[in-house]
């Protein structure tokens, strides 16, 4: 199963491009995976922008089954280990991808929250988009790491 990291929104600051180049560098040593930002539209109007990222995302899931994750201020939170087993758990499954989408700035259509499998958390605090994908591809890693029993994470 191939693991998706989508954030939507503008392509990240230099310092943050070379922290998630690293990172997916790390994670497909472990899996086939796949990290992009996508800017279906350049409105400012919020409905514009929720409607376009829906399209976007239909068009991308409608012919492979799909298990999505949206990162979510309601989602459910995990510790590092947690993420790890439930990441293993979400891999096992029989769809042929799995994919975490980051929203934009404006969030989510309840369209997407409707197509969505599961709902994480990665903080209590309101965090950066930017700094939310680098968080995320670090957490990916961690899990990694933590699943084949290798030494960067400290348990």
């Amino acid at each position: 199963m191939k693991v998706h990291l989508w954030a939507m929104g503008a392509e990240s600051d230099p310092w943050v491009a070379q922290g998630e180049a690293l990172f997916k560098k790390r994670i497909e040593r472990y899996m086939p995976f796949d990290f992009k930002c996508i800017q279906p539209s350049k409105s400012k109007i919020t409905e514009q922008v929720l409607s376009a990222e829906a399209k976007w995302l239909t068009q991308q899931t409608s012919s492979t089954p799909t298990f999505l994750v949206l990162l979510d201020e309601k989602g459910k939170q995990f510790t590092s280990v947690q993420l790890a087993s439930q990441l293993e758990k979400w891999r096992q499954g029989s769809h042929k991808q799995l994919v975490f989408l980051i929203g934009s700035s404006f969030g989510f259509d309840d369209s997407v929250y409707k197509q969505a499998d599961a709902l994480l958390g990665l903080s209590l605090m309101t965090l950066p988009h930017q700094l939310a994908r680098l968080v995320m591809l670090e957490q990916l890693y961690r899990a990694c790491t933590i699943l084949k029993g290798e030494s960067y994470h400290h348990i």
